[in-house]
């Protein structure tokens, strides 16, 4: 569809105004008696049997309704060829803006809220008493002309029958979940009571900002079924009991629990009405009187602007209020929001330190198990070297000497086995020294590794440093350790200790000396 296209030969269109499930709304020119009307035009690709059914329903019941809350009917025709014919609506132009606009900055004055849901409960009462219900009532669905008057729309999905099709044979819903009543999405029997549950939805949004139930599809099923409401008053106080008790009782989760008809709901809201304007008049009786005690000859001119700025302050007053709550409800939303955000941080911190634990503790048996296997490599040469010095062993028998005296270069070979565990002995000073270092930067890096992860995660005080393993810890001056076990031979000379050699404190020229002169 395009501007300045002609439907029927009659309604001229000007501008799309808005687009819905079923068809598009256009503003158009009725040619005949020259005037703006709205013209909703079924979307391309509706024009199934059941699309055309639809439409045709959406005419035949709002036509036939006759209320000033709710949209008039003009007409209903057909452009377009015999194969591809395209149905159009032609309802009264509103200058409005939809109610979902009003809602979205938040809940709405008292006394505008229930002036609105009156309007809306006594158009449904309309439909109602015609056998007719909506199925979709909603925010989006409710016009709110320039005159403050409401304006239901879009009976398209409306059914004049007591049986549902909600959810369809291929599983599409057919409404709005957020204010759909429980039995809806079950299959149960429809009536009016199910419009109550909607109408309570909203009006729980008019009094708070939003609706009673909120989350995904499967989550809002749950909640419909399931969660008790919050009551209004909880998330706007102030409100009156008997408001809080109307919703409540809107909400009931049973249809037989809800108010018998719309009719009821809207004199219970014309009564509270009243009920709120009485209030404020005897207060601002009381206003009026405490003025007069104190100025009893004042100026009606200034008395009419007192009541103006008393007026003035009272809508501010109620402005604060609003702006306190919706404040409030912000910073409850963010409190929440922090309070996921920490709790996922710290989920995250407990994890990586768990990680970086598992790994220092790796390292650390990793460095263990190295130093373990160089002493076990540096007692393997201490063995060696005994067994070169022993007088009965094989290095020290005729052919080991012989052997031992033709690779000599120089010096006797007493001075060679000296010169042999002296290079040796150094090496194992270096290599004990060096492990020692190594051992100590480990402990060092682990114990820094498990404080910071214990500090990042919050987890308390940092552990204590892991003991050093018994058979890796330095032994104490005074100990040495136990010497190879040999077979006991005389006139053999005593070695040095495992402590003297890796002090140093080794005298092999001593040993040497000693050597010679026993042979």
């Amino acid at each position: 569809m395009q501007p300045g296209e002609v439907l029927d030969g009659r309604y001229a269109l000007v501008e799309q105004i808005g687009e819905g499930a079923f068809g598009a709304v256009w503003k158009a020119r009725d040619a005949r008696i020259q005037r703006l009307v709205a013209v909703k035009v079924m979307l391309p690709g509706g024009d199934s049997p059941k699309d055309a059914a639809r439409f045709a329903r959406e005419v035949a019941t709002a036509g036939a309704l006759n209320h000033p809350s709710i949209v008039t009917v003009h007409d209903f025709g057909r452009h377009g060829t015999a194969e591809r014919p395209l149905f159009f609506l032609v309802m009264e132009l509103l200058d409005g803006v939809p109610l979902s606009r009003h809602l979205a900055d938040g809940p709405l004055p008292l006394r505008q809220a229930l002036g609105w849901a009156v309007q809306i409960a006594q158009a449904l009462a309309t439909a109602h008493r015609a056998g007719v219900v909506h199925r979709d009532v909603k925010p989006a669905n409710v016009m709110i002309q320039s005159s403050g008057a409401v304006k239901v729309v879009d009976f398209g999905i409306a059914r004049t029958g007591t049986a549902d099709d909600g959810v369809t044979s291929t599983n599409v819903i057919v409404g709005t979940p957020a204010y759909m009543a429980p039995e809806r999405f079950d299959s149960r029997g429809l009536d009016a009571r199910s419009d109550l549950y909607a109408f309570g939805c909203l009006l729980h949004e008019l009094l708070t900002g939003r609706t009673p139930f909120r989350g995904t599809l499967y989550e809002l099923i749950r909640q419909h079924g399931e969660v008790p409401p919050t009551a209004p008053g909880a998330l706007r106080p102030g409100l009156p009991a008997e408001l809080d008790a109307l919703v409540l009782d809107l909400l009931a989760k049973d249809p037989a629990h809800r108010p018998a008809d719309a009719g009821l709901v809207a004199e219970r809201l014309l009564r509270l009405i009243e009920w709120i304007e009485s209030a404020e008049r005897q207060q601002a009786g009381r206003h009026a009187t405490v003025r007069e005690v104190h100025a009893p000859g004042e100026d009606p001119y200034v008395l009419a602007r007192r009541h103006e700025a008393d007026a003035l302050l009272a809508g501010a007053q109620e402005e604060v209020t609003r702006l306190r709550q919706r404040f409030e409800t912000d910073v409850a939303h963010h409190r929440r929001q922090a309070e996921q955000d920490l709790a996922d941080i710290r989920a995250h911190t407990e994890s990586v330190a768990q990680q970086i634990i598992a790994d220092a503790r790796a390292r650390g048996a990793q460095i263990e198990r190295e130093a373990s296997a160089r002493a076990a490599a540096s007692l393997r040469q201490l063995g060696e070297a005994e067994r070169r010095d022993d007088p009965d062993g094989p290095y020290n028998s005729p052919a080991g000497q012989r052997y031992g005296l033709a690779e000599q270069r120089g010096g006797s070979l007493t001075e060679q086995r000296n010169d042999l565990l002296s290079r040796q002995a150094d090496k194992l000073r270096n290599d004990a020294e060096q492990l020692r270092r190594s051992m100590d930067n480990a402990r060092r890096q682990a114990s820094d590794f498990l404080a910071d992860a214990v500090a990042k995660a919050g987890l308390g005080p940092a552990p204590e440093a892991r003991q050093q393993p018994r058979e890796l810890a330095a032994p104490p001056a005074s100990a040495a350790p136990p010497a190879p076990s040999t077979p006991p031979a005389p006139q053999r000379r005593k070695l040095p200790s495992m402590q003297e050699l890796l002090s140093g404190r080794a005298r092999s020229a001593a040993e040497g000396e000693e050597q010679r002169r026993r042979r």
